[in-house]
């Protein structure tokens, strides 16, 4: 048997360094992407947060007309439910009789404006109608505004029932 000699290969320039990282060109590339998608989403999404905003407070305002009319039932009693003007507005809802000394609930939204078609007082009986007599005896609406993010109406009959409105 023949031994074959074995002689040594020299390195070729280069081939000891592996490539790590990434080169200028692809971060780049990778930059250019997220600004793309970062300029098409950011809009969408103030959209989508102002519209939240408008829900949030659209449902708390209902939230509290239908504890006022709850409260009414419950307690037997006139329950009013009261809109106080302002920037942020604000509702209180409270035992009529006993004034607004110390109120079932007062909740501040971050709304722009609140309004109610027929004053600022809706006033429910013992039954959870409304209290004939008073500014919405008839029914009216309550609407719950942004500047960007539109409004929404609730609807409050004459009987007392709530509900949702047009926007």
């Amino acid at each position: 048997m023949k031994r074959v000699k074995r002689v040594p290969v020299r390195p070729v320039a280069g081939d000891g360094m592996r490539q790590r990282g990434f080169t200028l060109i692809e971060l780049l590339v990778t930059i250019a992407v997220i600004v793309i998608m970062a300029t098409i989403a950011i809009p969408g999404f103030q959209s989508m947060m102002a519209t939240n905003r408008l829900n949030s407070d659209y449902n708390e305002v209902l939230s509290g007309l239908h504890l006022a009319r709850s409260e009414a039932i419950k307690r037997r009693e006139e329950v009013s439910f009261e809109v106080v003007a302002g920037s942020p507005w604000k509702y209180r809802v409270y035992v009529t009789d006993e004034g607004s000394d110390d109120p079932i609930r007062t909740r501040t939204a971050s709304g722009d404006e609140i309004t109610l078609s027929d004053g600022s007082t809706v006033e429910f009986d013992r039954l959870g109608r409304i209290v004939e007599s008073t500014d919405c005896d008839g029914g009216c609406t309550l609407t719950v505004s942004h500047d960007d993010g539109g409004s929404k109406n609730i609807q409050i009959s004459g009987f007392g029932r709530i509900g949702r409105g047009g926007s």
